[in-house]
């Protein structure tokens, strides 16, 4: 199973990308404006100098009329006779002017000296090209510089992530695994190798913890197997006496359920102690058919004389791979849980190439309930029922080790049905 990081690497290169588009709209505009305002301002340095030159070099014309140079073209007229002035220059006010005249862009000064209007104007139609060359220029750097910020960003990202993600993958692949290790060498000595020692250490713990969970429950079990066998072979050789009344007969009767149900408490704690631990015998195929059908025969006690029917219909074999123990423990805490709260009516035990259904019409599940039914113990303060105790909770965990999935329907007093789909069942 591989941990998904993408969401880290993208977080990582969408930053660097946001401060490259930051960083590159800042000194775009700063060149542009940089560049507009130098520009402006040297033109208008060369209109004043272009007037002063023109005014130095002759003195004495007052006659209105023009003059031209190569790029710049000065107009000279009294200042109240606009009329020797042309008309797209005519009625411009004192100052500098921007315009355009037959395709041509003008940079224009307009100054009055001596009662004479100077009109200077200076052919900028290059520069404005040389403009439009910069700002393509520019935009082209910037394009560049967000390409490399991706690029610098998706690398750092993979740098940063990568240790993360072969940590993370370890991680999980110590679920149900608590025999694995962390390979600390493929870290560095930094705060990810930091993290990986402080998870080995935390695994190491919970993995004693595991050890000594099971060894107390594989003993406890053992030791309560002597005096449970005793008492069950002294319940049934009390059973064989003829002269037993009727209301004897029902004490031993609940003598022998108490340690039929002793009895699967004590395989509930054997299945508790080995659920955590992986074997060859996991992976031998078995039948579900037979042990469903024994399992009901053990559990048919519960049922006692109430008027329940129990079918068992197979829609093709269900195979799946499991210890005997553990597909016995599962089998039986459904089907028991639906013939103590079946008072009449009809089980059925559906089994098909994928999954095995336990359906009843016995008293339902509450919604309160439903909400934490497979908790240990559910309490009648909390919902308005009793403990229902360890079964469905072992159910759910077993499911969760084998990578099983458990589902179930319910509603109050018109029954349930719970569904478990086998991910690996053969067919």
């Amino acid at each position: 199973m591989q941990m998904k990081t993408n969401s880290i690497a993208q977080r990582i290169t969408l930053a660097f990308l946001a401060f490259g588009a930051l960083l590159t709209l800042m000194l775009g505009v700063s060149q542009l404006v940089g560049f507009n305002t130098t520009v402006t301002s040297m033109l208008d340095d060369i209109l004043y100098a272009e007037l002063k030159h023109f005014r130095e070099q002759t003195p004495n014309v007052l006659e209105p009329g023009y003059f031209r140079s190569r790029t710049t073209t000065i107009y000279i007229s009294p200042i109240n006779e606009n009329r020797y002035l042309p008309a797209h220059v005519r009625d411009l006010s004192l100052g500098i002017h921007d315009l355009t005249y037959n395709d041509r862009d003008y940079h224009v000064l307009v100054e009055d000296i001596d009662n004479n209007r100077y009109i200077v104007k200076f052919d900028e139609t290059n520069i404005h090209e040389l403009k439009n060359d910069f700002f393509i220029v520019v935009w082209i750097c910037s394009v560049i510089i967000l390409i490399l910020a991706l690029v610098i960003g998706w690398i750092i990202s993979f740098k940063i992530v990568r240790p993360i993600k072969q940590l993370a993958n370890q991680v999980v692949s110590f679920k149900n695994k608590p025999e694995k290790v962390l390979e600390l060498s493929e870290f560095g000595d930094d705060e990810i190798g930091a993290l990986a020692k402080e998870l080995q250490h935390y695994h190491n713990q919970l993995r004693l913890l595991l050890i000594r969970e099971k060894e107390f429950a594989s003993s406890v079990s053992h030791e309560l197997r002597t005096p449970i066998t005793s008492i069950s072979l002294a319940a049934e050789i009390l059973s064989e006496n003829d002269n037993l009344s009727t209301v004897e007969r029902k004490r031993i009767d609940r003598i022998q359920r108490a340690v039929n149900e002793m009895t699967e408490l004590i395989e509930t704690f054997l299945a508790l102690a080995r659920i955590n631990i992986d074997s060859d015998e996991n992976y031998c195929q078995r039948e579900m058919g037979p042990i469903v059908q024994r399992v009901i025969e053990q559990q048919r006690i519960w049922l006692s004389d109430k008027p329940v029917e129990v079918n068992i219909v197979e829609k093709g074999p269900l195979k799946v791979s499991a210890p005997f123990g553990i597909l016995n423990v599962l089998v039986a805490n459904l089907v028991r849980n639906a013939f103590r709260y079946t008072e009449q009516g009809k089980i059925k035990v559906l089994l098909t190439p994928d999954r095995l259904t336990v359906t009843d019409t016995g008293i339902g599940i509450d919604e309160c309930t439903q909400d934490q039914l497979f908790k240990c113990y559910i309490k009648k303060s909390a919902c308005n029922m009793e403990k229902v105790g360890l079964g469905l909770m072992i159910v759910y965990r077993i499911c969760e080790k084998y990578n099983w999935t458990v589902s179930f329907k319910s509603s109050q007093n018109r029954g349930s049905q719970f569904t478990i789909r086998f991910a690996d069942a053969v067919n």
